[in-house]
């Protein structure tokens, strides 16, 4: 008898158990937070996909979505189960926004021209200009001939952002009327303070020797070679220095910088580069870096 209740004690336990483990799986597959479901991909969260989608509208508009924005981003990258196809599409809608570029100059402003707003360069262009009828009225002409071409200059730094919208111009030319002004010469004084600034603001890098004797002689109007290119104008500094490959290397430590806050490894900065060369754009390049599972976090 005993040896019976002993088998009958542990018969019963073992249903127990099972009885036991039926009733917790059952528990767990009916427990539901609402807006919460994990989407297949790799279990993400509708709260991890939300914080994605916000930090796509701070990093490229320099704002967060509003919540109707929030929640159709959501939406449509939770039913496309966060397919990169689907996160490109929801990138490029973001990069279609007129605040998109209102960033991108607030952001290249802020490297290149110390911050300098739209407005204060219409200010400057109107003092410019009011000199130049000044001078006209005077009979100054000498003063008038001079302050032509740099009204021309103020002008296209302040239709830069337009110009850049339409696609009239493109990075290279945007960035290239950013430097080639009268504003730029003020924070850059002098020459080699001029040439410096271009390197560090677009190689990322200071000029060598080599590169700085050229540059300077260039700018300052004399015959010189920079990098394996003949010129003896800052304009025609200006147009090497942004069509060297290491312009292309320049954006893309830019976008790398401001969407991983971390340099492109080398693989990433060939393949970008390479893009770069063989016709993607500089918005090409964030869409690829903003639909990484490291940027979205997840």
């Amino acid at each position: 008898m005993p040896r019976i209740a002993l088998l009958l004690a542990l018969a019963l336990s073992l249903v127990q158990c099972t009885t036991k483990e039926t009733i917790y799986q059952i528990d767990h597959e009916n427990v539901v937070i609402p807006d919460n479901e994990p989407p297949p991909y790799s279990g993400v969260t509708t709260l991890q996909i939300r914080t994605y989608v916000n930090k796509i509208y701070i990093d490229l508009l320099g704002r967060e979505p509003l919540e109707l924005e929030l929640d159709a981003a959501t939406t449509i990258l939770r039913d496309g189960e966060l397919k990169e196809e689907v996160r490109e599409s929801v990138v490029r809608n973001i990069l279609e926004e007129d605040e998109y570029y209102q960033r991108f100059w607030e952001i290249y402003s802020g490297s290149v021209l110390n911050g300098i707003t739209r407005q204060e360069i219409a200010d400057e262009l109107a003092t410019l200009e009011f000199v130049y009828d000044l001078a006209i009225q005077n009979g100054d002409l000498a003063l008038a001939q001079f302050l032509v071409p740099e009204i021309a200059k103020m002008d296209d730094l302040y239709n830069a952002l337009p110009d850049y919208q339409s696609g009239a111009i493109d990075t290279r030319g945007f960035l290239s009327r950013m430097a080639y002004n009268s504003i730029y010469d003020q924070i850059n004084m002098g020459s080699f303070n001029f040439v410096l600034a271009c390197f560090e603001n677009f190689f990322k890098r200071a000029p060598t020797a080599t590169e700085e004797a050229a540059g300077i002689s260039m700018v300052d109007g004399f015959p010189a070679q920079l990098l394996f290119k003949d010129g003896n104008s800052k304009n025609d500094f200006l147009d090497i220095v942004t069509q060297a490959p290491e312009f292309n290397q320049g954006l893309v430590f830019d976008i790398y910088g401001q969407l991983l806050a971390r340099k492109p490894t080398s693989p990433e900065m060939g393949l970008a580069t390479i893009d770069l060369h063989t016709g993607k754009d500089y918005q090409d390049i964030q869409v690829q870096v903003a639909i990484t599972d490291e940027y979205a976090g997840f």
